[in-house]
């Protein structure tokens, strides 16, 4: 399936609640064949079939949760040109298990609720690696549901939907949850005016996480310290070039930061842009 036939498969279902017919593309004992009709199930009866909060791996330790791209992120702009979740669509468990995902988010579904509250005490957890929060219904829920859990060390995330942050905070007076930290990430549709209120928003936003575009790839750190430390140095400079004197270079590799911790998370980097490379 195509990136552009995903997306409207996925806003077909998001829209009407029903599952459109399987692809003609979908051949009979493919991957896809076999996640849509496991999709199908969820669709029947409402039972998950696919894993909600997903297990760190090397690249991302942390418990995480996403949701379908691009239909789930009202902020987005220039991010669409290289957005890596496009490239995650590619896989069916992956898409099916984002769509499933969406659809709990959007009924703020018992089950969602259910394994939010019965994750690990003293945990971190990322909201959302895949997706946004797609309307100021969903950002209360997750912030509830934070409220909820002061036992998690740490609820963290970036997003770009910064309208919906400026009218929950407004409509609830800045009572954000103590232990969820956002980075404001860059490639949104909103412009400097918004982008500065963002950064007031005390105390929930941590400050930036700024993708720019870089002459070569990222060398790995761990495998090539030294190649790395001169990409970051371009990093930097290309940075301070963008108006960023204050920045981190992140490695590429989440909790991997700072012996501290992870820097997305932390107070002390409150106000210091985290660059990113792409290329």
């Amino acid at each position: 399936m195509s990136r552009k036939q995903a997306i409207a498969f996925a806003r077909e279902v998001t829209t009407t609640g029903n599952l459109p017919p399987m692809p003609d593309t979908f051949k009979a004992g493919s991957d896809w064949e076999y996640y849509y009709l496991k999709f199908s199930e969820f669709m029947s009866d409402g039972v998950p079939r696919f894993t909600i909060f997903v297990e760190g791996n090397d690249k991302l330790p942390f418990l995480h949760f996403g949701s379908m791209p691009v239909i789930t992120c009202p902020g987005a702009g220039d991010c669409l040109n290289w957005c890596y979740s496009l490239t995650s669509i590619r896989y069916p468990a992956t898409y099916f298990r984002l769509l499933q995902n969406t659809l709990l988010v959007m009924r703020q579904d018992k089950a969602l609720t259910d394994a939010f509250l019965a994750l690990p005490k003293g945990i971190t957890v990322r909201l959302y690696v895949d997706g946004d929060f797609g309307d100021l219904a969903t950002l209360e829920y997750w912030m509830r549901l934070i409220s909820q859990r002061p036992d998690l060390e740490s609820v963290y995330g970036y997003s770009k939907s910064w309208a919906l942050f400026l009218e929950y905070d407004a409509k609830h007076n800045g009572n954000w949850p103590e232990n969820y930290a956002l980075n404001i990430s860059s490639g949104s549709i909103y412009g400097e005016a918004m982008k500065q209120r963002m950064l007031k928003l005390d105390p929930v936003c941590r400050g930036e996480f700024v993708a720019l575009q870089t002459p070569e790839k990222m060398p790995l750190k761990d495998k090539n310290p030294t190649a790395w430390a001169k990409w970051a140095k371009v990093l930097k400079d290309i940075g301070r070039a963008n108006g960023y004197s204050k920045s981190f270079v992140c490695p590429g590799r989440c909790g991997t930061c700072t012996p501290m911790g992870h820097a997305c998370g932390l107070p002390q980097f409150k106000g210091t842009a985290i660059l990113i490379g792409i290329h």
